[in-house]
């Protein structure tokens, strides 16, 4: 396992919780050709222990921490604590650290490594480094490594996000740099872990300095909640208005239901009161939604499609709203954290063949021309190669990826709505590219699907392959480009 952290950083996600363990194998992590990671903690309850422990794939790595730093603190002694990573399956425990201090940091770890070396262990003990300045690290570092330390990682350099409970950022993003660069640089060969700092942006610099990898808290958050979906459609359908110069709505009544939707998100609300709140929300849109559809035939096609959007989202049942939450999330592990693991773009268009589904469907599943018949074909018979990833471009939506969630449409891309979607597709193709590191791309595209690329800029040095001729030539192009 040591020699991999060479090749690739392992991504470590925070779980602890028994759903957060259904997310990720709803998405997969489990059947990818790269090591993924969990990191888990001693604080979580007796039936995720037992689904932590039991969660296991020959690509699977599992890191357990003490849970000093959430709300209960470390409740156990060395002894007991250590007894629980063994229980919990873990491949690495990591001892109970003091943020920003130093000195109580090394006094702990050398509590841990007499107690980690007076009984045999199946896991390898995991020291952390902490600090206020690169020097403080330093020494820490080096203390560790004279305590016997093999695998040490580095801590302390998060805090909390402005006005959140939950999101946690890098406190100092140079101060990680430079820490890592010099005990990179000292010690070119050791075991190193970030901890908390993982993020799919910065999955160049932990390959960079050769980091075995970092565990990463974000990624469960990455969806959007019903209201504040509907909240955005609103907007769109209130921007509609505008350019029409009509206004169907009462401000005040579209400023209270914002109003209502922000004090929602509040953390010193009650699971009760956020029921109450999302059915005041549902009160208003009932209301708003009326008086809209009343007017609808003033506007367009794409003003009735924003409330059917609103309206499918609240025909959703329980079960139909958790599946969309959980595509979100996996769309997001799969474009963008799973991707830093793929060599290989290929870029698709939209079809205009779709699967007559109603409600939302991952693109994939609604596209349903020739070239998606022979990928998802290729899918079905797990002959689609690990290193490649699909990225689309839609007429209506743009830069999208085959998990992304989105309703049935009939836009077709013209060369007017190529023009519109140049400098929104320049924008996200670039900064998508610049934080990836792909070998190779296939763009197999259109005439007014190439022309929405026309201003983007590709990486140099990276060979670029365009499909061209009939669309089964091009398809034939693309399939062989795929198979290597």
């Amino acid at each position: 396992m040591q020699a991999h952290y060479l090749d690739n950083p392992i991504p470590f996600f925070v779980v602890d919780r028994p759903m957060s363990l259904k997310i990720l194998e709803y998405c997969g992590i489990n059947n990818q050709a790269f090591t993924l990671g969990l990191m888990g903690h001693a604080n979580t309850s007796k039936e995720f222990q037992d689904l932590f422990r039991n969660f296991n794939h020959k690509n699977i790595v599992k890191i357990v921490d003490s849970g000093v730093f959430t709300k209960n603190g470390c409740m156990n002694g060395y002894s007991s604590l250590f007894s629980t990573y063994e229980n919990m399956g873990a491949d690495y425990g990591i001892i109970i650290d003091i943020l920003k201090d130093k000195e109580k940091t090394i006094e702990s770890a050398k509590k841990a490594i007499s107690a980690y070396n007076s009984q045999k262990y199946s896991f390898n003990l995991i020291g952390v480094a902490q600090g206020n300045s690169v020097k403080e690290y330093q020494k820490c570092y080096a203390a560790l490594k004279d305590l016997g330390y093999k695998y040490i990682a580095i801590g302390g350099l998060l805090k909390k996000a402005e006005n959140s409970a939950r999101y946690v950022k890098v406190h100092d993003e140079q101060l990680l740099k430079n820490v890592a660069a010099k005990i990179r640089s000292q010690y070119p060969k050791d075991w190193l872990f970030l901890l908390g700092s993982y993020h799919p942006q910065r999955h160049k610099i932990f390959k960079k300095y050769q980091i075995f990898g970092g565990d990463y808290k974000g990624w469960i958050f990455q969806y959007t909640p019903p209201e504040d979906w509907i909240k955005k459609e609103h907007l769109s359908l209130s921007s509609l208005e505008a350019e029409s110069m009509r206004e169907i709505i009462d401000s005040t009544l579209l400023e209270e239901r914002a109003a209502i939707n922000e004090n929602l998100h509040s953390k010193n609300k009650s699971l009760l009161e956020k029921k109450e709140l999302r059915l005041t929300i549902r009160a208003l849109d009932k209301r708003i939604i009326e008086l809209r559809q009343k007017n609808a035939s003033k506007f367009g096609e794409e003003y009735l499609n924003h409330i059917h959007t609103i309206k499918t989202i609240y025909h959703s049942n329980d079960e139909q709203l958790r599946k969309i939450r959980f595509d979100q999330v996996k769309n997001y592990i799969e474009s963008q954290v799973y991707s830093n693991f793929r060599e290989r773009l290929l870029i698709i268009g939209c079809s205009e063949k779709k699967n007559p589904s109603i409600g939302f469907i991952p693109a994939f599943d609604l596209y349903h021309g020739p070239n998606y018949l022979s990928l998802k074909k290729m899918i079905r018979n797990n002959q689609f190669p690990p290193d490649v990833q699909i990225m689309i471009v839609s007429a209506k939506y743009g830069m999208i990826f085959p998990d992304q969630i989105i309703e049935y449409y009939d836009q077709k891309m013209t060369l007017g709505r190529a023009d519109d979607l140049k400098k929104e597709l320049r924008k996200r193709i670039e900064t998508y590219l610049e934080e990836k590191e792909f070998k190779g791309i296939f763009i197999n595209l259109g005439k007014p699907y190439m022309q929405s690329l026309e201003l983007v800029k590709f990486p140099t040095g990276v060979p670029i392959i365009k499909a061209k001729g009939k669309i089964g030539e091009k398809r034939a192009d693309m399939l062989n480009w795929i198979n290597g």
